[in-house]
């Protein structure tokens, strides 16, 4: 089945063609039922029959339909060939004017006012070869139509000579097939270009793909660098420190140095003003002899002992490095643990808990080690916060009771209206009672209208009062119902939290103080050692010398 290339759903092609064929049957005398454009946006089905017997009269006049209209459509669609006949079915037949199924028969209409006025006017059958997109598909056929006619019409005048009528096709023709060469040579040289291209992108990657990857990569690579510049500078802080704990050291040891120059100054100046004699120095030369082997055994044993001490300084300052990394790191996960629950920030619950956990490498003592005071401010702190959090809990409970207590007024109040609404009721039947009885008598004995209507006013006006109280308890009972189930809500949801909170807080700063402690014990027992053992080694530098 051909697909039409015409947008015959677009809402501009349909008011162009409704325009086209409207012109054209009034411009053909068509005028049953009353024809006018405004008919051609919906028609009837009998309306559609009319039209194109109509339209297919001017094509056959001599034709006599036989048959069902349904069935010698397809028929006469075929005979005229046109183009999309299989396009229409007989359920476009049977809803003529329907939004899916009037466009495709337009168009149909619309071209056989085409094909009429191209019989009518042959040389207007270009526009209909525009109309479809295939204006060049006839050309080579209407320029030989048109030379056929031109030499029969000379052939009639009584000339033979066709020579000039000749030229003139064999011309145009060399012209066309130029043109249609260079057009060829264009679209196979862009062929080319297209698949060359095709090949390119099917066959490579797709940037998208290789720059998004690159981008990852890059990404990653960047988060690593930040993650190894921080280690860096931690380490360089480190460094420094040991830097300068190295220049005091060294300043002491030149000043050590410094006065044993001055000693052995003294101490030579002391020689030589000294009288010795050959014997004397005899002896003190045995003695230098036995002083420098005993040098050399101390040198020995200083060498052992630096060693030793060196290997337990290495072996502290690792320990020393892990136990500061697991204190930061637990410093850090409190500042956020702090920050989660509130503690830190602009609006903080407690002044004692409102400074961020810090460490501090220098401190003389282990009380000062921390920034904050976990025994004596921390832990006081957290209590009055514990006691704050009950006490809003009691608050929030005293709150949910007076509620229930609103709630339980507002139920009785709604009971007391709803007994005065059922006195109102039977005073109003009592009343339509009365008035019923009055209206009797009235009409019996000839009572006023103005009483009957003064009644009448007084039920309204009860029934009225009657409504606006029921409405306004119902307004009020439904409001404190809401209240008091959202008051409840929070106040279950705030209790569960802050216990939560506070008990999550709790465990966090103890397990941090026993840690801390522990670690510091370690430390200290550590250092105890060394130091025992750097005093032994000096002890017995000195044993020896002596």
């Amino acid at each position: 089945m051909m697909k039409d290339p015409r947008p015959v759903r677009e809402k501009e092609f349909k008011n162009e063609a409704i325009r086209e064929l409207a012109h054209y049957l009034m411009e053909a005398g068509y005028s049953a039922g009353g024809f006018s454009a405004k008919l051609l946006q919906a028609p009837s089905g009998k309306d559609f029959q009319a039209i194109f017997r109509f339209l297919y009269e001017q094509l056959d006049p001599t034709y006599v339909y036989e048959k069902r209209f349904e069935e010698e459509l397809q028929v006469i669609l075929k005979g005229i060939r046109y183009p999309f006949a299989d396009a229409i079915t007989k359920s476009h037949l049977a809803s003529v004017g329907s939004p899916h199924c009037w466009p495709t028969l337009l168009a149909m209409l619309v071209w056989m006012v085409k094909v009429i006025k191209s019989c009518d006017d042959p040389d207007s059958s270009d526009d209909l070869d525009a109309h479809f997109g295939h204006e060049d598909e006839g050309v080579p056929e209407k320029l030989f139509f048109e030379y056929v006619l031109r030499t029969y019409e000379t052939f009639l005048g009584g000339d033979d000579n066709y020579e000039a009528m000749d030229s003139e096709l064999v011309a145009t023709l060399d012209t066309r097939n130029e043109k249609t060469v260079i057009n060829l040579k264009r679209a196979e040289e862009e062929l080319e270009r297209l698949n060359e291209e095709y090949e390119h992108y099917t066959k490579s990657e797709p940037p998208v793909i290789a720059l998004s990857r690159e981008g990852d990569i890059l990404r990653s690579d960047k988060d690593k660098f930040r993650q190894y510049i921080q280690h860096v500078e931690g380490k360089i802080q480190k460094f420094n420190d040991q830097i300068l704990t190295l220049k005091e050291e060294l300043n002491m040891k030149e000043k050590e140095a410094a006065q044993l120059a001055q000693d052995k100054a003294s101490l030579q100046h002391t020689v030589d003003s000294q009288e010795i004699s050959p014997a004397d120095v005899d002896r003190m030369t045995a003695e230098r002899e036995q002083l420098h082997k005993t040098l050399e055994v101390i040198g020995q044993k200083v060498e052992e002992a630096n060693k030793a001490v060196w290997e337990k300084e290495i072996a502290l300052q690792k320990q020393m490095d892990q136990a500061w990394d697991i204190l930061e790191k637990l410093i850090q996960e409190y500042n956020t643990s702090a920050y989660k629950l509130g503690l830190l920030g602009q609006e903080v619950l407690e002044k004692d808990l409102s400074v961020e956990l810090d460490l501090r490498v220098h401190a003389s003592r282990p009380d000062q080690m921390l920034s904050v005071d976990l025994p004596n401010k921390a832990k006081p702190a957290l209590a009055r916060l514990r006691e704050r959090y009950k006490a809003f809990i009691h608050q929030a409970q005293d709150d949910m009771i007076a509620l229930q207590e609103s709630l339980d007024n507002l139920n009785w109040t709604f009971s007391q209206k709803r007994e005065e609404l059922a006195e109102a009721e039977l005073q109003i039947k009592r009343l339509g009672e009365q008035y019923r009885e009055q209206q009797e008598v009235g009409v019996a004995f000839g009572a006023s209208t103005d009483e009957i209507q003064q009644y009448e006013r007084n039920i309204q006006r009860i029934k009225i009062e009657a409504s606006s109280l029921v409405i306004k308890s119902q307004q009020r009972m439904q409001k404190a119902l809401v209240d008091y189930d959202q008051l409840s809500r929070q106040c279950e949801e705030n209790r569960e939290r802050l216990l939560n909170d506070f008990a999550q807080i709790l465990v966090e700063l103890f397990n941090f103080q026993q840690h801390t402690h522990r670690q510091l014990e370690e430390l200290y027992s550590e250092v105890k050692v060394d130091m025992d053992e750097a005093s032994s080694v000096f002890n017995v530098k000195e044993t020896d010398a002596q």
